[in-house]
């Protein structure tokens, strides 16, 4: 069941700040798969610019958890990254706040875990650890899949700035 009063109440809150600040961006996050969420206000939507693509992060995390990377299914991710309504502004990212604060692991960690400690030190051993050089591989190559095929947006995860 739909709950109106909440419905309503974001199409107010859109329509004001868009009537105040034409220029703002609105981003919403759902992960019922609400079909007006980016449809404008007066067409009955709820008036969002730009809609997250929640399940591009949970695909990852699905893939590194259940999967070696050499058995990943190409397919698989282009359609994940590339599943979203037409006309329809997506933000994608790779991995968000909310795995890591669960008690879940960073990508970063998922791909290399203990040897972020030990294998990344110039000073520990003069031959790079293939796991750190493997790792930070996949995850500059997922991150860019995601900035090529996920949507109109990208949203860093901190720490990856660089």
């Amino acid at each position: 069941d739909a709950d109106i009063e909440s419905h309503i109440y974001l199409m107010l809150a859109n329509d004001l700040i868009h009537s105040i600040v034409p220029s703002a961006i609105t981003v919403g996050e759902d992960v019922s798969g609400m079909p007006t969420l980016c449809r404008p206000v007066d067409e009955g939507g709820f008036g969002f610019d730009y809609r997250l693509a929640m399940a591009i992060p949970d695909m990852f995390i699905k893939l590194l958890k259940e999967q070696g990377d050499n058995d990943w299914d190409m397919g698989h991710i282009t359609h994940t990254l590339t599943n979203r309504r037409y006309k329809e502004k997506v933000v994608a990212y790779c991995e968000s706040h909310d795995q890591a604060i669960v008690g879940d692991k960073t990508l970063a960690f998922w791909l290399m875990d203990a040897e972020m400690y030990t294998g990344m030190s110039l000073f520990a051993s003069p031959t790079p650890s293939m796991c750190v050089d493997r790792g930070l591989s996949l995850h500059k190559c997922l991150r860019l899949l995601v900035l090529g095929l996920g949507g109109e947006g990208y949203l860093n995860f901190m720490g990856n700035e660089f």
